[in-house]
């Protein structure tokens, strides 16, 4: 019986669709591991470039729409606006409203895209300060295709390469292309800080 479901089970992870779906929901909990994943997948042809990369756009785009729509439930939550109006004064409000969500809504999403840690808080604030749903679309949709087209493009040449295609060794790319955009986000952050500390 129990091996029955797992061959059932085995059977319908070779499936593209449910390889779609995968990524999808991978892309919810860590998406540059789904974007990684999905490369190497698609680069071992085990589901197809263009598959690979819509699930990713939609895992990514759908996701950064998930927390927009978290910010704007909580700004109809009474426990969070009193909250709120306890740690802000009216006019830091109003000061951090124009900074991110008036002025450049586009340009500050496409500079969150890439730093790591401030996604969650930006784009769900974009929904509490309902920021324009139109600039925030443009902006994560932009921002999701530069980041999936530069990540997934190096990934996926370095598996198709010659000397990792027939190699045991390519699914090595996952831990060491996440170890590496780990490490260099830390830097970009240290640098950041850097120049923050100086101005």
């Amino acid at each position: 019986m129990v091996k029955n479901v797992i061959e059932y089970i085995l059977k319908l992870s070779e499936q593209p669709v449910w390889i779609f779906t995968g990524i999808i929901l991978a892309s919810y909990l860590l998406e540059d591991l789904a974007i990684i994943s999905a490369a190497v997948m698609a680069a071992d042809q085990i589901i197809p470039v263009p598959l690979a990369v819509y699930a990713i756009l939609i895992g990514i785009i759908s996701g950064d729409i998930g927390l927009y729509a978290l910010g704007y439930l909580l700004k109809n939550n009474r426990r969070f606006q009193q909250w709120l109006s306890r740690k802000n004064r009216q006019q830091h409000y109003d000061s951090l409203y124009d900074s991110l969500f008036c002025n450049n809504l586009i340009k500050n999403i496409l500079l969150i895209r890439f730093i790591p840690g401030l996604r969650f808080l930006c784009y769900t604030s974009c929904g509490l300060f309902k920021a324009h749903l139109g600039q925030f679309l443009i902006g994560v949709s932009l921002s999701g295709f530069i980041w999936v087209l530069g990540v997934f493009t190096l990934v996926y040449q370095l598996g198709s390469s010659a000397w990792l295609e027939y190699s045991d060794f390519k699914w090595l790319l996952i831990p060491i292309a996440l170890i590496f955009l780990f490490v260099s986000n830390r830097q970009l952050m240290r640098h950041m800080q850097q120049q923050k500390n100086i101005a």
